[in-house]
């Protein structure tokens, strides 16, 4: 009984060996074509570069305040596209802009449009609702210019 415990407990041994041997030193990866790496990293650096920023003109907003004092946002946005012949459809497709930063930032109270984690909100916030209203992923990045809440 026991020499039959050592001798699968050596038939164990041998083919974890095997399978580690063969793992390591039989299985190579396919190598890397370094060529057509380089392209493909230069022709995607070269539609970054060519990527540009659509401004959307000044924009401003009253803000929701309980108060007697008049709240509202000025700003000024700039729209990097997923791509670059989407630009003109942004171009086309500001006043779906203005609407949708006028309905969200008018839900916002000013106190939130003040601290950074509501600017972010506000960001997404615009960024969503224009890719849904334009029916396709077309806003990647939204970077303001001029970001004032008096």
């Amino acid at each position: 009984m026991q020499k039959i415990l050592i001798i699968v407990n050596m038939v164990v041994v041998i083919l974890g060996s095997a399978l580690v041997y063969y793992s390591h030193f039989m299985l190579k990866p396919e190598p890397t074509d370094q060529a057509a790496e380089e392209q493909a990293l230069k022709n995607s650096a070269a539609d970054k570069a060519r990527m540009e920023l659509i401004p959307i003109k000044k924009l401003v907003v009253n803000l929701h305040s309980t108060g007697t004092r008049l709240r509202y946002l000025s700003l000024e946005i700039n729209v990097l596209t997923f791509h670059a012949d989407q630009s003109q459809l942004i171009r086309d497709s500001e006043h779906i802009f203005k609407d949708v930063v006028i309905q969200i930032a008018s839900q916002m109270e000013p106190t939130e449009l003040d601290e950074l984690t509501g600017k972010i909100t506000f960001e997404s916030r615009v960024k969503k609702a224009v890719n849904t209203k334009l029916g396709a992923p077309v806003v990647k990045q939204l970077y303001f210019s001029s970001f004032v809440v008096q």
